[in-house]
């Protein structure tokens, strides 16, 4: 029995050990400026500004904008890792918002390239998400 609880004692350390390193890792990223709230307000700010000069644009024009929007907010969950200091209820929450919100850009995406006009709709839903996303993130400063 007393082998027994060393081996348990010895897995808990490693437990404790791994958890406060994977705590760190998060940190660094998020004052490196590799994610955490601040890059992640300005990847929302910088998608919201884009999406707002082509909210009511050429379908063309939004198509080919749109593409490159999706191609940097694919970027988001990673940079998002640092939230997870925050808790995971917090975390959740914000990745939940922001993947509606992705959900309905792609959804836009793809009905504007096959040429339909319903892609507004998806596109003012996302667009509406994306700011839900950032004013949950603005919420955890203190």
């Amino acid at each position: 029995m007393s082998s027994l609880a060393v081996s348990l004692g010895v897995m808990a350390i490693g437990i404790v050990l791994r958890r406060q390193g994977a705590k760190e890792e998060l940190h660094r990223a998020a004052q490196s400026g590799t994610g955490g709230v601040k890059e992640l307000e300005r990847l929302l700010t910088e998608s919201l500004s884009r999406l707002e000069a082509i909210i009511d644009g050429p379908r063309e024009k939004v198509l080919s904008e749109l593409t490159a929007i999706l191609e940097e907010l694919e970027e988001f969950a990673e940079k998002a890792q640092p939230l997870r200091i925050e808790g995971l209820m917090t975390y959740g929450t914000i990745m939940t918002v922001f993947s509606r919100g992705e959900r309905a850009l792609n959804r836009a995406w793809s009905a504007f390239a096959d040429g339909y006009e319903e892609g507004r709709k998806y596109l003012r839903f996302g667009y509406e998400d994306l700011k839900g996303t950032l004013q949950a993130i603005k919420s955890l400063r203190v």
